[in-house]
């Protein structure tokens, strides 16, 4: 009977925290979607809009941000961001870091006509979710 007992407490702690990780996971596609939204607000210049995808522990001023990258690598996001390929990703269900799940994607883009590498980082934890950290290399 002890067996039993101590077999069917394994299993619901299992269990509980399967649905814990199922609560913050995040999928490829939620990831890429936001990116994709938060882009598309920088490339029409609603830089209101794009903050409302950051994370609400890494408020970025977006168009200063944006208007350092183009004058360091001489490019113009208005006159479009093209998301070439994606060249890499890593995701985690929990890091103790962001005390949460983050789902990182490098992409090469092309800006104005000139190539450059994108690396963003989404993250959900109690805080919120959203865009936690952003990198271009040109």
């Amino acid at each position: 009977m002890k067996i039993k007992a101590i077999f069917l407490t394994v299993i619901m702690l299992m269990l509980s925290l399967a649905l814990v990780g199922c609560e913050t996971k995040m999928s490829r596609d939620e990831a890429k979607g936001t990116i994709e939204a938060f882009l598309e607000a920088v490339e029409i210049g609603d830089f209101e809009a794009a903050k409302t995808y950051l994370h609400p522990e890494k408020p970025y001023d977006v168009e200063k941000f944006f208007n350092s990258v183009e004058e360091r690598a001489g490019v113009d996001f208005q006159k479009g961001i093209e998301i070439k390929r994606y060249t890499g990703f890593s995701t985690a269900l929990y890091d103790s870091e962001i005390d949460g799940s983050d789902y990182e994607l490098d992409m090469d883009i092309i800006v104005d006509g000139f190539a450059l590498e994108l690396s963003i980082e989404v993250v959900r934890n109690d805080a919120g979710y959203g865009i936690y950290e952003i990198d271009i290399d040109d």
